[in-house]
């Protein structure tokens, strides 16, 4: 199997989710839905731009393209930006209580948790979540003209012997990662080893298990009940996600944003969504979103100055 992407950053956002946050993002063109609801402030959190010479994307295509210079063959540098759902993930999902308050509530009064908001700013990076294009690869035309036989070389010397892992076979005796898995694992790591792991799980123990933390999670969830949402769980760990995970359902799977957004990411057209609708699908989760910071705002405290480490290492439960 040849690698379409051609960038090591498609492997390290699996080993470590949005290790890679670049891209500057710029405003959004102006769309029939580009008015906020209800006054809602506007939330800018610029990112690394996408050709920062000191992105991990950039350093590790470059070092691709030397190394494979070195074997002989050519390589265009082609660094690609993961930053797309990046602000969801930090101020929507459960680790939103590691992040300045105020910073979560100015992406939360525009976006929500990011559901509706991608009907209602469907351009805003903020909330699109795309995939790199593998067509727009340069490196697939430079492969595209070598024989078989080149190809096959070209192919190794990219991706050493590990096709067959790729391919569900099973791992070879003598690993080779090649050229595009010794970049990966110099700029992304390996990820957590097993001994590493299982620190992370005492850590995390130890903030889930904290009485302070415990009590925290109670109040939040009974704050949250009393305004008129279900929990299902008041724990730590469960109780910042509660709410993140029905909104998304609701827009994502049960309601009119999610039927439309589910054929397009899919390429086709869905039903279409009246810009009013979305916008009062939006103005429903965004109260909803600000309520949940509101009620945990003691919890997120605990969390951020407290256990800072234990969480983000952790990440949670579910």
């Amino acid at each position: 199997m040849r690698r379409s992407t051609t960038c090591p950053a498609a492997l390290a956002l699996g080993l470590a989710l949005l290790a890679a946050g670049c891209g500057k993002t710029e405003a959004p063109p102006a769309t029939a839905f580009d008015t906020p609801p209800a006054g809602a402030p506007a939330a800018a959190t610029p990112a690394t731009p996408a050709g920062d010479p000191d992105s991990a994307e950039v350093k590790a295509e470059n070092m691709i393209a030397d190394c494979m210079k070195k074997k002989g063959f050519r390589y265009v540098p082609h660094p690609l930006s993961f930053e797309s759902g990046e602000q969801i993930s930090r101020y929507a999902g459960m680790l939103y209580v590691l992040e300045p308050a105020d910073q979560v509530r100015a992406f939360r009064a525009k976006y929500g948790f990011g559901g509706y908001s991608r009907l209602v700013y469907p351009n805003d990076p903020a909330v699109t979540v795309a995939a790199p294009d593998p067509s727009k690869n340069p490196n697939n035309g430079i492969r595209d003209a070598l024989d078989p036989a080149q190809q096959k070389a070209y192919d190794k010397a990219l991706n050493g012997n590990m096709d067959a892992v790729k391919e569900g076979g099973k791992p070879p005796k003598n690993p080779e990662a090649g050229c595009g898995g010794e970049a990966s694992l110099k700029f992304y790591g390996s990820g957590p080893s097993e001994d590493e792991q299982a620190a992370n799980r005492r850590e995390y123990a130890k903030f889930a298990n904290d009485p302070a933390v415990v009590k925290a999670a109670q109040k939040y969830g009974d704050c949250l009940k009393g305004k008129g949402y279900e929990v299902k769980r008041a724990q730590p760990g469960w109780v910042e996600q509660e709410m993140f995970t029905t909104w998304s359902d609701k827009a994502m799977n049960g309601g009119p944003a999610g039927a439309a957004q589910a054929t397009a990411d899919a390429g086709g057209k869905g039903s279409p969504v009246s810009p009013a609708a979305a916008k009062a699908g939006l103005a429903k989760e965004i109260k909803a979103a600000l309520d949940d910071l509101d009620c945990g705002t003691e919890y997120a405290t605990i969390a951020r100055t407290k256990y800072a480490k234990a969480v983000r290492a952790g990440g949670g439960v579910g």
